[in-house]
């Protein structure tokens, strides 16, 4: 019986790509009703100028070259979304949408789509958006956590993700249904306080929404994360290095955390093939070598 595997994410114990795509969009639905308490209706329309932006194009590329249409599966949607909150409140409607055709079209599709793409959409956008239109996508405020209550409502916030840090908290459920794994997201965030303290910079102007989304959410993309166990700890540790010293250097720690993580998907098949076991007289199977078909993933 052949056995062959599949790039991620993998179907695991019955849980289906649906399922993990549905459920981070549903858990950052707090965050998104945060952000439109504190900026209005317009945070509404960048959020569903977003998806509808990734939708479209994602129905329009697979509607084009007869593909099977899969934005049922909710990845589409998922990416629009991350990509509206990591765009300023006051930028016109139509910026996220752009955003999303250009972060889903190019940088997903034009890759061989899910789970082929090395970077992750949402960054590629990011940084497509920030070059293109660079006076658009500059925030209005740095946040910065002064007391408890910017946790709940952070009014100094500079993207929608910044709206509420706390809003995020429903990923603890992700955690403990699987969906999100654990190791990533606690590497990043030892490492990164870590290094905030020895360099004697202020844990204030880390701990917020723009960091925490990209700790439990981006920097757990399956895609451009390593599937071994060592290679996420190891992974997890690089993005926090790389966004403390992008940070620590130019003083901005939301742009160091989203150019960090850009960075560290640009490494992470390097970890991954140096922590994949390799067995006696057997291939290495990695993202890079994996053809295209059905598989599971290493715990």
């Amino acid at each position: 019986m052949a056995f062959t595997v599949s790039p991620p994410p993998h179907i695991k114990e019955g849980v289906s790509v649906k399922a993990l795509m549905w459920g981070r969009f549903i858990v950052l639905l707090p965050l998104c009703l945060a952000s439109i308490y504190l900026f209005g209706f317009s945070a509404l329309g960048t959020l569903i100028s977003g998806v509808l932006g990734a939708v479209f194009i994602e129905l329009a590329i697979q509607k084009t070259f007869h593909q099977k249409v899969t934005i049922g599966d909710g990845n589409a949607a998922y990416m629009g979304l991350i990509i509206a909150l990591i765009v300023p409140p006051s930028a016109p409607i139509w910026l996220p949408f752009i955003g999303a055709v250009f972060g889903v079209g190019v940088v997903k599709h034009a890759f061989g789509g899910l789970g082929s793409y090395m970077f992750h959409p949402a960054l590629a956008t990011w940084v497509f958006l920030s070059l293109s239109w660079p006076t658009l996508m500059v925030p209005a405020s740095i946040p910065q956590l002064g007391s408890l209550s910017d946790l709940v409502l952070e009014t100094g916030a500079g993207f929608l993700a910044d709206a509420s840090p706390i809003a995020m908290i429903g990923v603890l459920f992700l955690i403990a249904k699987k969906y999100v794994d654990w190791k990533i997201p606690l590497a990043y965030l030892l490492t990164t306080v870590i290094l905030v303290v020895l360099l004697g910079d202020p844990l204030s102007y880390i701990i917020t929404g723009t960091f925490l989304l990209g700790v439990f959410f981006i920097a757990t993309e399956t895609s451009t994360s390593p599937i071994t166990r060592n290679g996420r700890f190891i992974y997890g540790a690089v993005c926090g290095f790389l966004t403390v010293v992008y940070g620590y250097f130019t003083g901005d720690y939301i742009s160091g955390t989203l150019y960090g993580l850009l960075l560290s998907n640009a490494v992470f098949p390097l970890i991954e093939r140096s922590t994949i076991p390799k067995p006696f007289a057997a291939p290495v199977i990695t993202h890079s070598t994996a053809p295209k078909v059905v598989g599971g993933e290493e715990e």
